[in-house]
């Protein structure tokens, strides 16, 4: 593939800075206003100006992207500077540090439900009875047998 032109140059530069708007970048070129959308439909097909600006696409969002290690790390700035105490108003900013420790969390895969486990124990049996009289009597014989007697 060849150079890009100047015109093609200005082309690249006015799209990438006006968020991939072709006809506007078209015109920002120095193309007619007339034939804008075309010419900026017909630029973006070229070879060499889609891989151009592809190109310049990489370079400037890895100037953007923070890795995860950069993003725990200012997060965790946050939460430093944001969790000051006040003697007279506490926390001074408590939501930020709350944001802050649950998107730490949302990123380390700390946020799923902790597994707990319920164990029922029957303290104390209830006894069933037909009547007051064997009730008291299976009252009387459950609280021997817990007694160990």
């Amino acid at each position: 593939m060849g150079k890009l032109t100047i015109k093609q140059g200005a082309f690249v530069k006015a799209y990438l800075l006006n968020n991939g708007n072709a006809t506007q970048a078209a015109i920002d070129a120095g193309y007619s206003t007339k034939t804008a959308q075309v010419i900026g439909a017909e630029n973006l097909l070229k070879p060499i100006i889609a891989s151009s600006i592809k190109e310049h696409q990489k370079i400037t969002s890895g100037d953007f992207v923070f890795s995860k290690e950069e993003k725990l790390k200012l997060l965790q700035k946050v939460m430093n500077k944001c969790s000051v105490d006040d003697d007279e108003k506490g926390m001074l900013n408590a939501p930020s540090v709350i944001a802050a420790i649950k998107e730490h969390n949302l990123m380390q895969g700390d946020n799923a439900p902790v597994e707990t486990s319920t164990v029922t124990r029957n303290i104390m049996p209830v006894p069933t009875a037909d009547s007051t009289e064997s009730w008291e009597v299976s009252s009387a014989a459950v609280h021997l047998r817990n007694l160990n007697v």
